[in-house]
């Protein structure tokens, strides 16, 4: 395949190669859970999983009932931005005969900050990742799942069904896939910058002013650890965590990097040459290129050591359409009606009916971007980030507000 055969995602071009493509992710290694499950609460009382210590998070309600009848009215969504397709949306709608009203959220921190006081009150909550779930689950905000409104559950990637974050997927069911890396223009930046220590680039003067960063603390302080030599993105090393956010100030000083998370945007507006963002992004970023631009010129760089994860939907204790929730948890965990959804969106869903094999298959990633596909081999190797504990996400966030305030 290359540049010139590409063509935008159109659904029923997924649905025909369907019968062609072989193979799913199996996760493994890093990101399954473990037999068994423990139980690791701290001080503050937030129950924290992690790949070594999977755990099975406290319930203080009872799931729905089976058998009630869907709400009418509007369901309400808390989400990222363009994080859902608004065909998807239409298509639901018409579906179950009510509207979808959504709020939007830029850091999972602040959106938890405004599910503790009120000021969000949504049925559903998507894209979410296990790194927030605890504050959730500890200031009692969700409930727990009645998976016979979700027969689609059974689509989810196996290793997914049974996370290490939420054994027996009681509150969660995974969305999206993606891992961290660098977005770029081809046009301006040729792959062979990143044959040493990709991570460097991001340092490169040559890129002031034309360069971003994710606007989240524990991806791009990860990112630093990583270009200092570091494996550890959950580190509790207050030595490592601070060479890595003054790794950040340099980097501030040398290219005043924007830090947001609208690489998606920018780099096909041509309004900056490189961002390190999330995989997915770059894929979304083929729908933003202007008319007529060759989509060859985005590029990717997979990093070898990197966050590779997913984020999930969940339901709050305090929704008003609980039955409608789960509905929507069902309906974007249908193989059809996920593909449609990512035709807006460019990430990869968690479901095992859609493979990266497919995606190949299917001629509408561009030949330039195949390196963000999340393969089963990069989600093996995948770090995982977990909830830290409240001492050392202090460390984290001190070190991020130095980078930020500058």
């Amino acid at each position: 395949m290359t540049t010139s055969n590409f063509r935008p995602m159109q659904r029923r071009d997924f649905l025909r190669k369907l019968a062609i493509t072989t193979g799913g992710i199996t996760v493994g290694g890093s990101l399954l859970a473990a037999c068994g499950g423990g139980s690791s609460t701290t001080s503050d009382g937030l129950s924290i999983g992690t790949p070594q210590n999977p755990i099975k998070l406290p319930v203080s309600t009872d799931p729905i009932a089976d058998g009630l009848a869907n709400e009418s009215g509007t369901l309400e969504i808390l989400n990222w931005a363009d994080y859902m397709n608004p065909e998807s949306i239409a298509a639901f709608e018409t579906k179950f005969g009510v509207k979808i009203s959504t709020s939007i959220y830029d850091t999972e921190e602040a959106a938890v900050a405004k599910l503790r006081n009120g000021t969000f009150k949504p049925d559903v909550i998507l894209g979410m990742t296990d790194t927030g779930l605890a504050k959730l689950i500890a200031a009692d905000i969700l409930q727990p799942l009645n998976k016979s409104y979700i027969p689609n559950f059974g689509n989810v990637i196996s290793g997914l069904r049974n996370p290490y974050y939420d054994l027996e997927s009681q509150y969660t069911v995974p969305y999206f896939l993606y891992g961290n890396g660098i977005g770029y223009r081809t046009d301006v930046i040729d792959k062979s910058a990143f044959a040493q220590n990709g991570y460097e680039v991001l340092w490169d003067t040559k890129y002031k002013g034309r360069l971003a960063v994710l606007d989240s603390y524990r991806d791009t302080l990860a990112m630093a650890i990583f270009r200092n030599g570091g494996n550890d993105a959950n580190s509790s090393d207050p030595d490592e965590i601070k060479k890595a956010g003054e790794a950040l100030i340099e980097m501030r000083e040398a290219v005043n990097p924007k830090v947001d998370i609208l690489g998606y945007q920018e780099i096909p507006a041509g309004n900056r040459d490189i961002q390190f963002l999330w995989s997915g992004d770059m894929f979304t970023a083929v729908q933003y290129l202007p008319e007529g631009v060759d989509p060859g010129v985005l590029g990717f760089w997979y990093p070898e050591t990197t966050v590779t994860k997913n984020d999930f939907m969940c339901i709050t204790k305090a929704a008003k359409s609980p039955v409608l929730a789960h509905q929507l948890i069902n309906f974007l965990s249908d193989t059809d009606n996920a593909l449609l959804n990512r035709e807006y969106v460019g990430y990869q869903p968690a479901l095992e009916t859609i493979t990266v094999d497919m995606l190949l298959a299917s001629e509408t990633i561009p030949e330039s971007l195949v390196d963000a596909l999340v393969t089963p081999e990069k989600y093996e190797i995948g770090l995982a980030q977990v909830t830290l504990e409240p001492e050392v996400d202090a460390l984290w966030l001190e070190q991020w507000t130095a980078f930020t305030a500058g």
